[in-house]
């Protein structure tokens, strides 16, 4: 039900992208953000070899300042950008058969995104698409999780799919040069591969807040 759910997001913000009216955005940006994100309960699942199969209700944080930190950048034209987000989760409630679990280096979302005007500001409103690249760690029923070699390299594998619709005002300071406050809701879904066989299934919804310095190259 909630893949079905994440699926039906997925195929409305793909409508949108494909009918919206033109954007309003102009010229080349580029912003780097920090911010941190809350994530809705959603149900955890894995799976390994002669092993019953785990299946509960996750809580997770996002400790955004722990280890690698949470972050996100952006380079756009016109109305489209491309977009990662490195989201991070960390398991707060595990059964007795997980010792520790978090998807830190991280959760990331890839995206590509259109941005809308309002009332004549542009890249105020954005919908996007993506992939999710993950990058599991942990120990379960004592042994460890990762790595996985990928072609990706580093134990990152290209784990499933993801889509945004965030708002955000640009607030100029400078000719060039302007900050943004943004606000996201996201919904993933992934499965990721486990060391020594087997998978977990790890589908995300998230409210993000981030704050954003940027440098805008007009036509």
């Amino acid at each position: 039900m909630q893949q079905r759910r994440i699926q039906g997001l997925i195929a409305t913000a793909a409508l949108s992208l494909v009918l919206g009216g033109p954007g309003q955005a102009q010229g080349l940006t580029a912003e780097v953000f920090a911010g941190t994100a809350w994530s809705v309960p959603t149900t955890l699942r894995v799976e390994q070899p002669g092993q019953a199969t785990l299946k509960f209700r996750a809580r997770y944080r996002t400790r955004p300042w722990v280890g690698s930190p949470y972050y996100a950048y952006r380079l756009g034209y016109r109305q489209w950008s491309a977009e990662l987000v490195h989201h991070k989760l960390y398991l707060q409630n595990p059964p007795p058969e997980i010792e520790h679990f978090e998807v830190s280096h991280g959760y990331n979302l890839a995206l590509v995104s259109r941005a809308f005007p309002a009332s004549g500001n542009p890249g105020v409103f954005r919908v996007g698409l993506g992939l999710v690249i993950g990058h599991p760690e942990g120990r379960i029923r004592g042994k460890t999780i990762n790595p996985v070699k990928s072609l990706l390299g580093g134990g990152y594998h290209i784990s499933g799919i993801c889509l945004q619709a965030a708002v955000g005002p640009p607030l100029g300071i400078a000719e060039h040069w302007f900050f943004r406050p943004e606000a996201k809701l996201t919904a993933a879904w992934a499965r990721m591969p486990l060391a020594g066989g087997g998978s977990v299934t790890v589908p995300n919804i998230a409210v993000h807040t981030l704050f954003g310095f940027g440098y805008r190259r007009q036509r």
